[in-house]
């Protein structure tokens, strides 16, 4: 018991404690987006589930597309260049018969197996992908991104050569403990991918942590840095290829210290 409340202690502890404005600025330095030789294009359509990819998708096996939802404009357009989806989300029943070739799973994408979720690791082993085969993946799974990535094998992770996450609730990293899983995340993927875009979504807004704007929701693309020859810091924002997210509400764009 008395090691139960230590533990209770620290969680509340770490729960009102704060972010200090250094450690945001540092979160967002890490975060600048680059150019590479891989020209963006965009995938999906004009709206909410089109994303800016970069444009090195020859010799890709598939695309794991876990929190697909409704919209199936991605993965169509991935079809069109011979890259079939696999495809996840317990919130919907079936996927449009459009997707020839394409597999879905009724279960959402998580760290653990339990009802209706299956964990990252086991669902891409279940794809028997051939050792040294690529893939990519496109996830918004609404919060969940951490947790999941977080719990990813290294070997898995290193499979994908383009990955493409929306990152939730960005608001909460003014508190510490949130703060640091966000941090964690970012960390893991930066070791050996490069972003390439990041894009607000619209219909979440930006907050004031500490006087540095932070979306609260963000559309990150990912290469692996070993498909890079060259970068440079980028200050192409808003990108010509963006579009908000939300057709009707007006669009928000990357705060100018996210890449300045």
């Amino acid at each position: 018991m008395k090691i139960l409340n230590s533990l209770f202690s620290l969680f509340n502890y770490n729960l009102d404690k704060s972010t200090n404005k250094l450690d945001i600025l540092d979160f967002v330095r890490i975060l600048k987006p680059c150019s590479t030789e891989h020209e963006l294009i965009r995938l999906g359509g004009s709206n909410d589930g089109g994303y800016l990819v970069p444009n090195d998708l020859n010799n890709i096996k598939f695309n794991l597309s876990p929190g697909v939802g409704k919209f199936f404009n991605f993965e169509l357009d991935l079809l069109k260049k011979n890259i079939p989806s696999y495809m996840c989300d317990a919130s919907i029943d079936s996927i449009s018969s459009e997707l020839k070739g394409c597999v879905f799973v009724k279960k959402n994408i998580g760290s653990i197996n339990k009802k209706n979720q299956i964990s990252i690791n086991d669902w891409i082993e279940s794809i028997n992908v051939v050792k040294g085969q690529d893939l990519m993946m496109q996830m918004d799974i609404e919060g969940m991104e951490y947790e999941t990535m977080l719990s990813l094998s290294k070997e898995n992770l290193d499979s994908f050569r383009i990955i493409i996450i929306e990152f939730h609730n960005l608001r909460e990293i003014k508190n510490k403990f949130f703060f640091k899983i966000v941090t964690s995340t970012f960390e893991k993927l930066l070791e050996n991918f490069i972003i390439c875009h990041i894009h607000p979504n619209n219909s979440c807004g930006i907050n004031y942590i500490s006087d540095v704007a932070i979306p609260n929701a963000i559309e990150v693309s990912f290469i692996r840095k070993d498909r890079v020859k060259k970068k440079i810091y980028t200050k192409d924002f808003p990108h010509s290829l963006d579009q908000p997210s939300v057709k009707d509400l007006k669009d928000i764009f990357l705060p100018k210290v996210w890449f300045s």
